[in-house]
């Protein structure tokens, strides 16, 4: 009776149920065998496996003995039944992973009997929910392992990212199929999903056949038994789709105050001037009641307003797009706090955007944390730059003193110490190049360095700059000419720091440049500003480049020797420094056809400072041993 009753539960267990007994040969091997009894479950598993709605129970021996040949072993289900027999359990994995299907199978004896249990893991779950998805044209849905490869996909991200079969996708990294900057961003948001084994959402831009779109990506962690992450799972909503999302979300307020209530993040709701919906949150957040701040937008406001954006996170904000940002919010208490602010629209029948949604989230912990580590790590360099410093300018002093025993010497000898001197003397520039901008770099980072600007003539300073590398650059065998429309133009900048921008470009330009050409310093004056051009006939930059080419160790790489490669930190150094100046800096370049960078200074004076007199000095000089030290001999 008690076997019964276990047989019932069996019957009626979400687990795939099989019971069958099997006849033997006359030499004890298995030829044959009966089913017995199976449950509906077993049945439905099968469906998904031959991907059918309908399944013919009379052929169900047949299509069995054909399923059992698929699992991963490559047992026949003969061999099968045996190893059951002598062991009492085996188990066993069934299917194919490239389309997510995948069974276990455990195997038990029972002296009279076989009883087998089929357990689909999350695959199997996987292969159902994208079935279901293929038929919807709005929601892309895919799987990747840990490693970020995919698994499988529905039929409309095929078509709009360009496959013809999910077989064709199998195994392909993201890098494989998107561009490397997209990649990166997936990459890094599957990451946080799986070191925080949480769901998660985020704003993504996927490179479709219409061309760039802007979606909202829902992802989260799948699971082994173990509860330990060994995938992901993406959904993500096009843009037309999201509107209309948004525009349910419009008639199902009540509902939407309702889910939000519970949030940790503040949730509200506002038209074009007033606050309609606050969630409960905002007192947590912003420790105050929300009465005050409840109806007009625009006090609310008031929270993120300091000196570097007077206006608040309102500042160039457009009602009908998305906005998002991160800000420093001073509440009333005192209190500082950093919010992650995002501002969605809500359409109407139209079209028309009537309402829209907020969402505000404290993030003050993770941004002590980002804080603390990047103090570390500015600190770190800061301490190691220093430190190479000293031993440098020691081996740079003592080569000077050992240029002054030079003369003392015959002629070969002279030669001979001459020679490695300056070599010695030329590397111990160039790793002072690299300590100064490290340093510069990470004052930078910090917002630490010092800018001290004066009233003088940029138009002489430039010149003069330039004068004080034409011997080097004659005996490269290159030519230099310097042209402007205007004689003197007094503006308010840093000498030092304009100085280094210069002889790096020239540097750089120097560097890349065809042998026997030109470099060409141009100056002219527009409306508003100083307009700079440092322009050479060198070997160019690939197109792809030019967008990342000021981003810190950066470098583009070229077929020429490395003894002509850099740091990468010297573009992001220059590109800083006219930034502090309010300038700007582009580079307009074609491979092969040489390249220009162009950067502009405001026509301003600071009424405080008299007007100074520059003359080329000799510390012009030394920088430019500094600054040229890498383009050897």
């Amino acid at each position: 009776m008690s076997r019964k009753i276990y047989e019932q539960i069996l019957r009626n267990s979400g687990e795939g149920f099989l019971k069958v007994n099997a006849q033997k040969d006359e030499n004890g091997n298995y030829i044959d065998f009966d089913i017995l009894d199976y449950n509906k479950s077993f049945v439905d598993i099968l469906k998904k496996m031959l991907k059918k709605n309908n399944l013919d129970i009379d052929i169900l021996k047949d299509i069995i003995k054909d399923k059992f040949k698929a699992n991963r072993q490559g047992i026949e289900i003969y061999e099968l039944l045996e190893r059951i027999e002598k062991n009492k359990f085996e188990s066993i994995n069934f299917g194919e992973k490239s389309y997510g299907i995948n069974l276990k199978v455990d195997g038990y004896y029972l002296e009279e009997f076989f009883i087998f249990m089929c357990k689909s893991n999350f695959e199997q779950e996987i292969f159902r929910f994208t079935e279901m998805l293929d038929k919807s044209n709005d929601i892309y849905f895919w799987v990747k392992d840990i490693k970020g490869n995919y698994v499988t996909e529905n039929q409309t991200w095929l078509d709009e990212v360009g496959f013809t079969d999910k077989m064709s996708v199998e195994g392909l990294n993201s890098y494989d199929i998107w561009p490397k900057k997209q990649c990166d961003t997936f990459r890094a948001n599957e990451e946080e999903v799986i070191r925080e084994n949480i769901i998660k959402i985020f704003e993504e831009t996927f490179s479709l056949h219409g061309g760039d779109q802007n979606v909202d990506t829902t992802i989260w962690p799948l699971l082994d038994n173990e509860n330990k992450p060994i995938g992901t799972m993406g959904i993500a909503i096009n843009g037309k789709s999201r509107a209309r999302f948004y525009e349910n979300l419009k008639n199902n307020e009540k509902t939407f105050k309702e889910i939000t209530k519970y949030c940790e993040s503040v949730f509200f709701i506002r038209d074009e001037k007033n606050i309609i919906y606050m969630s409960p949150s905002y007192e947590n957040v912003f420790e105050e009641s929300c009465d005050y701040y409840a109806h007009d937008v625009y006090k609310f406001n008031d929270f993120f307003k300091n000196e570097k954006q007077p206006y608040g996170i309102l500042d160039n904000y457009k009602f009908n797009e998305l906005n998002e940002g991160r800000s420093k919010a001073k509440l009333k208490n005192g209190k500082e706090k950093w919010i992650q602010y995002k501002f969605l629209p809500i359409h109407d029948e139209c079209g028309e955007v009537i309402k829209r949604i907020g969402i505000l989230t404290d993030v003050t912990k993770d941004v002590n944390i980002e804080e603390e580590k990047e103090k570390i790590r500015l600190d770190f360099f800061t301490n190691i730059s220093h430190e190479l410093r000293t031993p440098v300018n020691i081996i740079l002093s003592s080569i000077q003193v050992l240029k002054l025993k030079l003369d003392t010497l015959d002629k070969n000898n002279y030669n001979y110490f001459s020679k490695y001197i300056n070599i010695m003397q030329q590397n111990t520039f160039r790793l002072i190049k690299l300590i100064n901008n490290l340093i510069d770099s990470t004052k930078i980072d910090s917002e630490s360095i010092d800018i001290h600007p004066i009233n003088a003539d940029i138009i002489s300073f430039i010149e003069d700059t330039c004068s004080s590398v034409l011997h080097f650059i004659k005996s490269k065998h290159m030519n230099l000419v310097f042209d402007t429309d205007v004689e003197e133009e007094i503006i308010s900048f840093d000498p030092d720091l304009i100085e280094r921008v210069l002889l790096n470009l020239l540097s750089n330009a120097v560097k890349f440049n065809k042998e026997n050409g030109t470099i060409f310093i141009n100056v002219r004056l527009e409306e508003k500003d100083v307009v700079v051009e440092v322009k050479d006939e060198g070997i160019g930059i690939p197109k792809d480049k030019i967008p990342t080419i000021f981003e810190r160790f950066e470098q583009v790489r070229t077929k020429m020797k490395s003894e002509r490669e850099g740091s990468g930190i010297g573009l992001y150094i220059v590109k800083s420094l006219i930034q502090m100046h309010d300038g700007s800096v582009k580079i307009e370049s074609e491979e092969g056809k040489g390249c220009s960078t162009i950067f502009t200074l405001p026509r301003r004076i600071n009424k405080n400072n008299k007007k100074h007199y520059l003359k080329c000095e000799e510390n012009k000089i030394n920088m430019m041993d500094v600054e040229f030290s890498d383009i050897y001999m």
